[in-house]
C-alpha cells in the first residue's frame, strides 16, 4: 500500500509535527538552556573558551610587531604567532574551565540552579586570570566584575542579552515562505 493514500497521511502528519517540534528553539519551548550532565557543561565550557582564546590571540599577534628575521624566516614568525594565540587559548580555557567548574560545583553543594551559582564560577575564573597576571588583587576584582555581571544576567533571566522584546520570544507567529 502507498504511504500517500489514505491511511498513510496521518503517520505523515505525525512525522511533520514532530520535525517542527524538534526545529523549534529551546526558549520557545520553555526548556532550560542550562542542561546537560557536569561533565558535558564543564567540557563544552573549555572547548568553547579555548577556541575563542585561540582566536583572540590571533588578533593580538595580528596586531603585535612580530619580526621575520632573516635566519629564522617565516617559519619562525609562524611558530611565534602560533605561541600567542596558545598562549591565549590556554588562557581563557584555563578561565573558562574554573568557571563552568566552580557553576557546577556551587550549584551541586547548594542544591539550588540560580543566578548565585555563575558568580561563584565568575569568582574562580577571575582568581584564574589573577594568577595568570600575577596579581591576586588583579583577580580578586575580574572576578568580582565577573560575578556582578553574571548576577545581573541571571536577575534579568537572560534578557540584559537577548535583543529587544518581541524577537525570538514565540509570541509572534514565524510566516512560511516554501510551502513543504
Amino acid at each position: 500500500r502507498c504511504a500517500w493514500s489514505g491511511g498513510g497521511q496521518g503517520r505523515l502528519d505525525k512525522l511533520e509535527e514532530e520535525r517542527k517540534a524538534t526545529m523549534r528553539d529551546p526558549r520557545e519551548q520553555g526548556v532550560a538552556s542550562a542542561g546537560g550532565d557536569a561533565v558535558s557543561r564543564i567540557g563544552s565550557a573549555f572547548v568553547s573558551s579555548v577556541v575563542a582564546g585561540a582566536a583572540l590571540g590571533a588578533v593580538r599577534a595580528t596586531w603585535s610587531n612580530i619580526k621575520i628575521t632573516k635566519a629564522g624566516g617565516r617559519a619562525s614568525a609562524f611558530m611565534q604567532v602560533l605561541g600567542v594565540m596558545g598562549d591565549y587559548a590556554m588562557t581563557f580555557g584555563s578561565a573558562g574551565l574554573a568557571f563552568a567548574s566552580g557553576d557546577v560545583i556551587a550549584e551541586s553543594l547548594r542544591q539550588k540552579e540560580d543566578a548565585f551559582n555563575g558568580a561563584y564560577g565568575a569568582m574562580g575564573a577571575g582568581l584564574v586570570l589573577g594568577i595568570r597576571s600575577g596579581s591576586i588583587g588583579f583577580g580578586l576584582g575580574a572576578g568580582a566584575v565577573g560575578a556582578a555581571a553574571s548576577l545581573a544576567v541571571g536577575a534579568s533571566n537572560g534578557n540584559v542579552i537577548r535583543g529587544p522584546s518581541g524577537f525570538g520570544d514565540g509570541k509572534i507567529p514565524t510566516k512560511k515562505f516554501l510551502d513543504n
